[in-house]
């Protein structure tokens, strides 16, 4: 009977330290659950990110164009000495021209093509293209006769260099590597001139009355275009996608033996 309480007593004492234990634990402020509101606060900061006033972009600095280079004032001999030396170091020509012919201030012929040159093998080529850029006929010549092939590189026939140039309303266009001779059979005065460009206007000596204009540029005294002014008559032609002294294709020439 002794034993008996004994053992009841030791759990009841047993269940009141444990019931005491867990009622101190759920008391106690270090193991209580933080409330809502700061758990929720604690959260918005972590994640929150500071958003800051864009900045404006910085303007944009606009690029000056480069002024073209300004070549001092020449005179007629200072023009005309500049040119032959340009004649004398062309090797070879590659350039598009475009020339108009009128008559009392109306036009009454317009024509387009390619011109090529080559010193070395004296040949020159004109091709003369269609509103659409294709070939409609080529001359080719070695400045004695000239041969003339159709748009299928086809010989029509062969004519004198000389009978075909005198023909021609401006024959200067064809004169490359011979400027020097063309300067020395004319008289050479300065029409105008700016820091890019000079119009040089030739007469000649002897024989027929023309005025012969050529631009040329002050940076390699090539001559941009060529005017000549007979009476009434004007034909201009303008030289433009011009390559000095660069390799032309090796066929170009081809054709001008097949007679």
């Amino acid at each position: 009977m002794k034993r008996y309480i004994n053992r009841r007593l030791f759990a009841v004492l047993c269940l009141g330290i444990l019931l005491a234990g867990c009622s101190d634990s759920a008391s106690s402020p270090e193991n209580a659950p933080a409330p809502q509101e700061t758990a929720i606060t604690e959260m918005e900061s972590a994640t929150r990110t500071e958003v800051l006033p864009a900045e404006k972009p910085a303007p944009a600095v606009k690029s000056q164009p480069s002024k073209p280079v300004s070549f001092p004032v020449m005179n007629a001999q200072e023009l005309t000495e500049n040119l032959k030396l340009w004649d004398k170091k062309l090797s070879s020509l590659e350039t598009d021209f475009m020339q108009t012919t009128s008559y009392d201030g109306v036009e009454v012929s317009r024509s387009k093509g390619k011109l090529f040159y080559d010193r070395t093998l004296n040949r020159l080529r004109l091709d003369t293209l269609n509103t659409a850029g294709e070939t409609e006929q080529t001359a080719i010549t070695d400045k004695q006769e000239i041969v003339i092939l159709d748009e299928n590189n086809q010989h029509v026939t062969t004519l004198s260099w000389t009978d075909w140039q005198q023909g021609q309303p401006n024959q200067a266009l064809f004169d490359f590597g011979n400027y020097t001779a063309l300067v020395d059979r004319h008289t050479s005065s300065v029409k105008s001139q700016d820091g890019q460009t000079a119009v040089l206007a030739l007469i000649p000596k002897e024989g027929e009355e023309y005025t012969l204009y050529l631009t040329l540029s002050k940076r390699d005294f090539f001559p941009e275009v060529i005017t000549i002014e007979s009476d009434l008559m004007i034909t201009r032609a303008d030289l433009k996608n011009t390559r000095k002294n660069q390799p032309l294709p090796a066929d170009i020439f081809g054709g001008f033996n097949n007679k």
